[in-house]
């Protein structure tokens, strides 16, 4: 069965989207569908694609060996290392010699190209058109000679997490401060994660596959946790052991108040 094949028929098995698997996944949903079609050009460069491959196959519970592999074979690289094929078309030619150091640098310059096209390709797909400013209204005076009404003041904002200031003193009032947590996520099989910690996230896109027994900790107020085997996910907050996550894929949030 090829890798795209795999991919396609376990993430069926779930019942779940491709939509629902790039949420939890935080890899675009059109690198999913490339990925389970195969269309290796439609995808980034192969490096980027072994990430997405491990990361989806952890989330979907497959050997990420055997699917690299796999893609490996697909791909039509395998175990046979590099080869740069144009020069041998060109050693052939009367009068040209390719030294080994001249095709290390073509092929190096050939990747410099490859990788800049790449992120050019993602810069511009982030690429939004500014807003148009909306013409300002033009205030026509009304002929009527009565007052206008005393504007009642608004009342000063206060940012939130910021006390108010005494205006006779200059000083804070005595306000209780945002109370602090310390998370412990560990794991107890091969699980992916993802972690925001006061909104933002901990791993980039791609989240963290843990390893039986890694564990990891995080300092703040507010935590969004999604686990892809909620299961093998032990929770602790401020020392207090609240197991398990939960039962296959889960996002949750802990506060203090948890």
């Amino acid at each position: 069965m090829s890798p795209g094949e795999r991919l396609s028929t376990a993430r069926t098995a779930r019942q779940l989207s491709i939509a629902q698997a790039a949420a939890a996944t935080r890899i675009r949903q059109r690198h999913l569908e490339a990925l389970e079609s195969e269309r290796w050009d439609d995808l980034p460069a192969p490096a980027y694609i072994r990430g997405y491959l491990r990361t989806y196959a952890a989330y979907l519970d497959l050997d990420a060996a055997e699917l690299l592999e796999a893609y490996e074979q697909a791909a039509g690289r395998g175990s046979r290392g590099l080869a740069i094929r144009p020069f041998s078309s060109l050693a052939g030619a009367p009068g040209l010699v390719v030294t080994a150091p001249a095709a290390g640098a073509i092929g190096l310059g050939l990747l410099v190209l490859a990788f800049t096209g790449y992120v050019y390709h993602e810069v511009d797909s982030l690429r939004t058109p500014p807003a148009t400013p909306a013409p300002a209204a033009t205030t026509v005076p009304s002929p009527s000679a009565a007052p206008s009404p005393t504007p009642i003041p608004s009342p000063t904002p206060v940012w939130e997490g910021v006390p108010p200031l005494s205006r006779r003193s200059g000083r804070p009032f005595a306000t209780d401060p945002p109370n602090r947590v310390k998370l412990v996520l560990r794991a107890t099989g091969t699980v992916w994660i993802d972690v925001q910690v006061d909104g933002k996230p901990e791993w980039g896109d791609s989240g963290k596959v843990l390893q039986p027994g890694d564990t990891v900790s995080f300092d703040g107020i507010k935590f969004k946790v999604t686990s892809g085997r909620a299961a093998n996910t032990l929770v602790t907050v401020n020392g207090r052991d609240l197991g398990a996550l939960g039962d296959g894929v889960v996002t949750r949030e802990f506060t203090a108040q948890t």
